[in-house]
């Protein structure tokens, strides 16, 4: 890990420069994609290029890029954790959802075919596909391979966040405020996709436009302490990564459980960025942020 010494001011303002104000511009572009129905370019352009620039953004602030954690020497326990604990926590959330709103749930394709670009929708014959093998299927994916997968394009995030930004800011705050305001900036770097495209938050939901940039960075503020915090417990860049994927993964299978015609309730949940979805994370954070905080205090 980086020692909290080493990020200078300098350098920090560097870091925060490239991986904002560069990033924004493909962020942007793939809002703008997203909202306009090309899901592939929006994808690409997020998921292949911006995920990728806070790692960039360290190794040009010339930070020290090697401290980063890469040897894995952690005990298997964490890796379990990592690659399990965000999805159940994220299942949970999805009960809680579900339960106070049970006319949304729906196990069928529809609401994932709405995202679809109508180009791309024409091409799938959905005649063949059942949707409760879908559920299955993505389910066992999202506690497997898709983690795992996606375990790259993760560190792309992780390496400037957990690895430069929050040590940052939890030296110049402490650890309950610099975890706070880092997740804050986490979810921030994602507002072109919310703000431009209504990324993560479909429909005309409750509060838009202003309420999902807001949720995004309750969501990531809690995700991110759980993140960090393991972060910390590893020394290794690895299992951040791995959570990160894991807490992606686990809205794959909520995918097609959502009625198509409640998308307006998005900001509620299924998934984890979505107030009820996310709430059981929240809880958890809480606690171990402040007990952590009250610890060290």
């Amino acid at each position: 890990m980086i020692n909290t010494s080493e990020i200078t001011n300098k350098k920090f303002g560097i870091f925060m420069a490239v991986a904002f104000l560069v990033a924004y511009i493909p962020l942007s572009i793939a809002g703008i994609a997203y909202k306009g129905g090309n899901t592939l370019l929006c994808l690409l352009l997020f998921r292949f290029i911006a995920i990728f620039i806070p790692l960039i953004a360290v190794a040009v602030s010339g930070l020290p890029f090697k401290k980063l954690g890469w040897k894995p020497k952690f005990k298997f326990k964490y890796f379990i954790a990592s690659l399990i604990g965000p999805q159940i926590l994220s299942w949970i959330g999805a009960g809680i959802f579900f339960l106070l709103n049970r006319d949304s749930f729906e196990i069928s394709l529809n609401a994932y075919l709405a995202m679809l670009p109508e180009e791309t929708r024409a091409l799938i014959d959905t005649s063949s596909l059942n949707p409760y093998a879908m559920v299955t299927v993505m389910t066992i994916m999202s506690l497997t391979f898709l983690p795992i997968s996606q375990i790259l394009p993760s560190l792309g995030e992780e390496a400037g966040w957990r690895g430069v930004m929050y040590p940052y800011l939890k030296g110049k705050l402490g650890p309950v405020f610099g975890r706070l305001s880092g997740g804050a900036l986490w979810g921030i770097w994602h507002w072109p996709l919310i703000i431009l495209g209504n990324y993560f938050y479909e429909g005309d939901y409750f509060g838009k436009p202003f309420l999902g940039p807001v949720m995004i960075c309750v969501a990531l503020c809690a995700f991110g302490i759980l993140i960090d915090i393991a972060y910390e417990k590893t020394g290794c860049i690895w299992i951040p990564s791995l959570m990160h994927a894991a807490m992606n993964s686990s809205a794959m299978p909520l995918m097609f459980m959502l009625n198509s015609g409640k998308t307006h309730l998005s900001i509620l949940g299924p998934n984890c960025f979505g107030l009820l979805g996310c709430l059981p994370v929240i809880i958890l954070a809480a606690v171990l942020l402040f007990a952590k905080g009250k610890k060290q205090a």
